[in-house]
């Protein structure tokens, strides 16, 4: 009982944090949250129960993102979750078993289900339960920050990202021998955090003594300004978390970029797992060479093994990756002229491919229809709005800039740095990297022969302006209605 006290408060305590953080409202609380249980943590883990009534791929795709935030502020440290539906009152036996193969499987009745024939949710199912192996007395306390729920089993390798797949298998199969350290590189959204914990998660089911670590850069940045104010102790549990590790994984290593100390810290770290032969591998947004702030030492370690890409996928691995999630949800609800529409529409990221997905499983199952090519239009088109435009230019792009703030094209490819030229050309690259197909080469290019970073940086700096800014949401937003007129 007292277990179960403690994690009905520890649930309250982080409901409290979401509350209070304004971006859910009280429907959100009321009606989807708060009829959440919290059964256990496992310190990397948060085990959550839904009621069966409970449509819980709209509480993953709407509100899963704010508890998570919210767990790592409560409980001092990240967590991923895990839903695991209540068990169904006891009910009589149905005279007729109907089927249901019409619903994806988190919306489907159990009843019909004989006792000894539960249905679960296939191995490779995001929701799905892996088997659970008691650690070792070695890794007991260990904390591997891995996500069991991302492997190899239900990454969709294409001509995008075959390579990178290759290469990750082949360190599940001699960690530290080969490719050390392995570098992947690729725009967000592809698979990169996929497919790196996937080789963490490989390596730990075969072997149950290896101290695998997966953090983000971020995280690493964190630990080490948490370690700093108590030098002696503080630094010496930073140091030994990070180089007992036999095998370390650091995503969006381009997070370091200009964290001169943190950089430092991590140069020797990466040392010492590199002359123990412990495997390292890292992820970025782009080719080490060409992030902007990395210390010169890192960067020639980083390239010293075996850098691979994953790229944009093609059509026939967005529709591979659309039916595998379907089957994986074992919904046949939406028709594949639909997943078509979303194959040819959605480009840019595997993971707004999945969100398209969802959303439209979820108002199939809520209006109990196939959703018709039109109503996928109609529903997604904050999915599609980033897209590129086949016949938008990066000169158009630049010629509205440059007349919706008074200036001349060679001004936004000039080397003048102003405020009044700075941010415009920031928009401007902003919008061709959102609504061409261009590569982040050509765009620099064509803004004065500028570096693949700055292009990122551009596009960040206005991706975070927009969040509090209104007056650039309205320059932007009647920017992209004159370049799609």
């Amino acid at each position: 009982m007292k277990t179960e006290n403690r994690e009905k408060e520890l649930w309250q305590h982080i409901l409290d944090d979401v509350r209070a953080q304004g971006f859910v409202g009280s429907y959100g609380m009321e009606s989807y949250l708060s009829k959440l249980t919290l059964i256990k943590d496992t310190g990397t883990k948060l085990i959550l129960e839904y009621p069966e009534e409970l449509l819980i791929d709209w509480v993953e795709v709407n509100y899963a993102d704010y508890v998570v935030n919210s767990a790592s502020r409560v409980l001092n440290g990240a967590r991923t979750l895990e839903f695991i539906k209540a068990a169904p009152a006891e009910q009589p036996a149905p005279e007729k078993e109907e089927p249901q193969a019409m619903l994806p499987l988190e919306f489907r009745s159990t009843e019909s289900t004989p006792a000894d024939e539960q249905v679960e949710a296939p191995s490779s199912s995001p929701r799905a339960r892996s088997s659970k192996r008691k650690p070792s007395a070695r890794t007991s306390h260990f904390n591997s920050g891995l996500n069991e729920d991302y492997t190899f089993e239900n990454f969709v390798p294409g001509s995008n990202s075959e390579f990178a797949y290759a290469a990750a298998q082949a360190i599940v199969e001699h960690p530290g021998a080969l490719y050390n350290p392995l570098f992947i590189q690729g725009d967000c959204g592809l698979g990169k955090t996929h497919l790196l914990q996937a080789i963490g998660n490989a390596i730990r089911a075969k072997d149950e003594d290896a101290r695998v670590l997966y953090v983000t850069s971020e995280e690493f940045t964190n630990s080490y300004i948490d370690a700093l104010p108590n030098k002696g102790a503080g630094l010496k549990k930073f140091r030994d978390k990070y180089r007992q590790a036999d095998v370390l994984l650091i995503d969006d290593v381009q997070f370091l970029a200009k964290k001169g100390k943190t950089q430092d810290e991590f140069f020797f770290t990466f040392n010492a797992l590199f002359s123990s032969k412990k495997q390292i591998v890292l992820t970025a947004d782009c080719p080490a060479s060409e992030v902007v702030g990395m210390d010169a030492r890192l960067t020639s370690r980083f390239e010293q093994g075996l850098s691979v890409s994953i790229n944009p996928p093609d059509f026939e691995t967005r529709m591979a990756i659309l039916r595998s999630k379907s089957k994986q949800w074992r919904s046949d609800l939406i028709d594949q002229d639909v997943l078509r529409f979303l194959a040819e529409n959605i480009t840019r990221s595997v993971r707004r491919l999945e969100g398209a997905l969802t959303c439209l499983s979820t108002m199939a199952a809520f209006s109990h229809s196939r959703p018709t090519i039109a109503d996928a239009r109609a529903q997604l088109r904050q999915f599609m709005r980033d897209e590129p435009t086949s016949n938008l230019s990066i000169k158009a792009i630049q010629q509205s800039v440059a007349d919706a703030f008074n200036l001349r094209v060679a001004d936004l490819n000039g080397r003048r740095r102003t405020a009044a030229i700075a941010h415009p050309r920031q928009i401007a690259m902003f919008l061709a990297r959102h609504h061409t197909g261009s590569s982040l080469q050509d765009i620099g290019a064509a803004f004065g022969g500028r570096d693949h970073g700055t292009v990122i940086h551009a596009t960040r700096t206005i991706e975070k302006k927009l969040e509090t800014d209104p007056d650039l949401r309205a320059i932007v937003s009647r920017l992209r209605a004159e370049l799609s007129a």
